[in-house]
């Protein structure tokens, strides 16, 4: 199997814990009769997706395909914040897919912003402090949590100057 269709089986599978996950949450917060907002809901999703190589540079996707995350320029595992870097790039989800599948090794945008390249899992290679790992997802949900308070505030009657002053 070539490292394209890896890769996209890896996304696929990435993509459908996200989305079993965002349901469940979803669904234990209505059990809970805690008032859900749907694009909460859907930043969760973004958040696991963004977050989903943080570990070994590998997501559950990644391991069961058994590829990885690389620095291109160490070639040691990618740090936890060129991860999240990369998976920025999600929110180009179609100019990403055929911007991997049109170039001649296989990377997405994210890749040539981030300076990594997904290679077959290797053990040997040592992966960073759990320390940032936090820390990268910590800017993360720190950025998401900024970005759903401006969806907020934007869609909001009131804006952020009626929310100050009600």
């Amino acid at each position: 199997m070539n490292m394209k269709l890896k890769r996209l089986m890896a996304f696929y599978i990435d993509v459908a814990i996200a989305a079993l996950l965002a349901v469940l949450v979803n669904g234990i917060l209505l059990f809970c009769n805690i008032r859900v907002i749907t694009p909460m809901i859907a930043i969760l999703a973004w958040f696991a997706l963004f977050c989903k190589d943080c570990f070994g540079g590998a997501s559950a996707g990644k391991r069961i395909i058994g590829i990885q995350v690389i620095d291109a320029n160490t070639g040691q595992i990618a740090s936890p914040l060129k991860c999240v870097f990369r998976n920025l790039f999600y929110f180009l989800t179609f100019v990403e897919c055929i911007a991997m599948y049109y170039s001649s090794n296989g990377l997405r945008i994210g890749d040539y912003a981030s300076h990594t390249k997904v290679i077959l899992y290797n053990k040997a290679l040592q992966s960073p402090k759990l320390s940032q790992s936090i820390l990268a997802i910590g800017y993360a949900l720190i950025g998401l949590l900024l970005f759903e308070l401006f969806y907020y505030f934007r869609a909001s009657s009131f804006g952020l100057q009626g929310f100050l002053y009600q």
